[in-house]
């Protein structure tokens, strides 16, 4: 299972009537929702009602069984799909991300000197500064995605045929679609379904244009233009013995006008400033009523200095654990990356790091849609975090954690938007900015070890030499602050309501969009990397992952080595592309679902440390030691779970490099009975001996492993990272000792 814990409130889930839920496999459409449950009819020719309540719906979603696709149903959505690339955009090859990569920085970056007046929409004020756009283009694309090459980005560019013509279309496409019209084929098939040609609507566009400009053209003017565009063309077609355009009426061109954003068109019209403070909500501020309709988030240099010493959970991780997490040095401060609902103000993910980066970002989003109960009730809290499910809208500032390429593609697989407040209006985010200041006055002043904003506040205070916190000390705080104080006190913004309160009566009126599947989760946040196919399958960590599928595709293939993401926080399956679908292949031990890859780190260096002359161990063995480990640690881990990790390629190769070299992990010998060759964890073991066993007559015996000399000499090891192995058998001594 997942690394989860139910909490107590059960959360009630928005489904709409042109929602489509996929339930386990199966597509639904719900039809009605009650204080018990919900009941969906199926979408196949069936067309069954069933009905699951609401302690079901909530089980499945959190382990990842439940898909909820907003308004998936409707016409106008179907039809966008069809001009969309790809359903999610991490199955997209790495050549296509690398291409929308850079055309996405060549446009920020002519927003950018747009926004500062250096250059124009013209083909020559382009041309002009060509120079310039690539040089910012460079830097904003340097090190901002994965799919990143060591190449000059404007090589890559040139490769790319940046032109001022290309580069507007790029411009149109991305303030159209976002990031999705960047790539190729997308929004490039036409509309059937409009009954003008294409040749009238690009005329059509072309004047409209003409009313976003600061010479603020009236509608009249623009319907003017147009008649006189056609007639232009409808003679130019004449002269050809082309057939004659249709001219538009005045109300086709009305209503395309009334199209375009209305505030692109006062920003152009009018100016900036205008358009802000046309725009900009007054009064009240937002007008926002429902749970996770707009999700804020930032990051804050915590107002503490951490101790970062021994304090009886740290002996579990090895040093690079440490150097990954950042546990290292002497007494340091934090970023805290903290995401609230702006409706509710309760806090739904808070991610610790010494760097923050797009790696903390994502994380971060992930822990926005998943249930907290595990990391709560690790810490010993008294009330349950409960808050989560997926948002409409997340609004960031312009941090470099915050605007990478790969940032935008996981939220987008999500179905969420993320929004880029402009800099230097800290009031776009005014929630969240008022949460850090809480947290600075409420929180850090009760510890020793806080910094101060200016030396005139500091005085004498010594930070450093004062600091006590250790981090598992720091992320208990954290938790237990949020969770019983912060959520549960009354809050000013709230009408004096408290957090919880407000989340738990807003939820059960709205519902609250579930959290995406376990399979859409590993595509959009898996670590991508390649591997080749071997005889008994891809091996990741010292699991084989294999299926009948694979080997058939495999053995058609010149070229083994394919494209995977594995997710840290379910080993029990892996996601492979195959000629551009994603199947998702299992583990060949069913044990390893929902076994976490740190839980399954400390069970093999256990493994190691009491087996390290066997070079193969079976499976009751490994797993017994697995649910050792997580007895014996896992609470103490969990209460470091805020902590940002860092599943990198460049760390799996590491640990495997490190921990599984020469291990192997078989299946239970079918001639012996799984309490025959048990152990029990702890027990001290001869050499070569894999614990004791009672016979079948009540006499004492002991199971002793060994490889067969012949498949496996003395001195040698199996490597199954590299696809080599043992066919050999494997036999059993049994040692009577009556």
């Amino acid at each position: 299972m997942l690394d989860f814990a139910p909490s107590s409130n059960i959360p009630k889930y928005a489904f709409g009537m042109y929602d489509r839920v996929t339930i386990t496999g199966t597509e639904y459409r719900a039809v009605d929702a009650t204080d018990e449950g919900y009941v969906f009819v199926r979408l196949d020719s069936q067309g069954f009602a069933e009905a699951f309540s609401r302690g079901e719906i909530s089980r499945l979603v959190s382990l990842g069984h439940v898909e909820h696709e907003r308004d998936a149903l409707l016409p106008e959505n179907a039809r966008a799909r069809l001009a969309a690339p790809a359903a999610f955009l991490s199955k997209l090859s790495d050549a296509q991300h690398r291409r929308a990569g850079l055309k996405e920085a060549a446009v920020l970056a002519f927003l950018e000197l747009e926004a500062e007046g250096q250059v124009k929409r013209t083909d020559t004020a382009i041309k002009d500064a060509i120079d310039a756009i690539v040089g910012r283009a460079g830097r904003i694309h340097k090190g901002a995605s994965q799919y990143d090459e060591k190449q000059a980005t404007s090589g890559r560019l040139a490769a790319l045929e940046l032109s001022a013509r290309n580069l507007r279309r790029w411009i149109k496409k991305y303030e159209d679609l976002g990031i999705s019209g960047l790539y190729e084929g997308a929004n490039g098939r036409g509309n059937r379904y409009r009954r003008l040609c294409s040749a009238s609507q690009l005329l059509i566009a072309d004047c409209v244009r003409g009313f976003m400009t600061i010479e603020q053209k009236s509608q009249s003017a623009i319907f003017a233009d147009v008649k006189v565009a056609f007639a232009k063309e409808n003679e130019i077609r004449r002269s050809t013995g082309r057939a004659e355009l249709i001219a538009p009426s005045k109300e086709t061109v009305r209503k395309a006008i009334l199209a375009l954003d209305p505030y692109q068109c006062d920003f152009k019209r009018y100016g900036a400033e205008t358009a802000r403070r046309k725009h900009a909500p007054v009064g009240t501020g937002l007008v926002l009523s429902r749970p996770l309709q707009r999700v804020e988030l930032d990051t804050w240099k915590v107002d503490l200095i951490s101790l970062l010493a021994d304090s009886g959970l740290l002996h579990f991780l090895s040093e690079e654990e440490k150097i990954h997490l950042g546990l290292t040095g002497g007494s340091k401060r934090w970023h805290l990356t903290v995401a609230i609902c702006a409706t509710t103000r309760c806090i739904l993910a808070m991610r610790l790091t010494r760097n923050p980066n797009a790696l903390t970002t994502v994380q971060a989003i992930e822990m926005v849609t998943r249930d907290k109960g595990i990391w709560s009730d690790a810490v010993g809290a008294l009330t349950s975090w409960h808050m989560c499910g997926t948002p409409a809208s997340i609004f960031t500032d312009c941090g470099s954690e915050f605007v990478p390429y790969d940032v935008r593609v996981a939220a987008t697989d999500l179905g969420i938007t993320v929004e880029h407040t402009p800099g230097g209006l800290p009031n776009m985010r005014a929630r969240v900015e008022r949460l850090f200041r809480t947290m600075s006055i409420g929180l850090t002043q009760r510890f020793t070890g806080r910094t101060f904003s200016n030396i005139v506040e500091r005085g004498e205070y010594d930070s450093k030499a004062r600091a006590a916190l250790t981090v598992d000390d720091l992320c208990t705080a954290l938790t237990r602050w949020v969770v019983d104080i912060y959520h549960r006190t009354p809050h000013e913004g709230l009408d004096g309501e408290t957090p919880a309160r407000c989340w738990d009566r807003l939820t059960e009126k709205y519902g609250v969009g579930p959290a995406a599947g376990l399979k859409r989760r590993r595509l959009a946040f898996g670590t991508r990397m390649k591997r080749a196919v071997a005889k008994d399958g891809i091996t990741v960590l010292g699991i084989r992952y294999h299926s009948e599928f694979l080997a058939e595709k495999a053995l058609r293939r010149r070229d083994r080595t394919v494209n995977l993401r594995w997710y840290g926080e379910d080993l029990g399956a892996i996601a492979v592309e195959f000629d551009g679908e994603w199947i998702e292949i299992p583990s060949v031990f069913e044990r390893f679902r929902g076994v976490r890859a740190q839980t399954w780190l400390t069970a093999r260096r256990d493994l190691r440390a009491r087996f390290k002359h066997e070079s193969v161990l079976y499976e009751n063995v490994v797993f017994q030691t697995i649910e050792s480990m997580e007895a014996i640690n896992g609470n103490a881990m969990r209460r470091i779970g805020l902590l940002a990790d860092n599943w990198s390629e460049d760390r799996l190769e590491y640990e495997e490099e490190q921990l599984f070299i020469g291990f192997r992990c078989e299946p239970n010998p079918d001639d012996l009975p799984l309490h025959r060759a048990g152990f029990e964890y702890g027990e001290e073991l001869a050499t070569g001996k894999v614990g004791a066993c009672e016979d079948l007559d009540g006499s004492e015996a002991f199971v002793s492993v060994a490889a067969s000399e012949e498949t496996c000499p003395v001195g040698t090891q199996r490597d199954p990272l590299r696809g080599r192995r043992s066919d050999g058998p494997t036999f059993f001594e049994i040692e009577d000792k009556r």
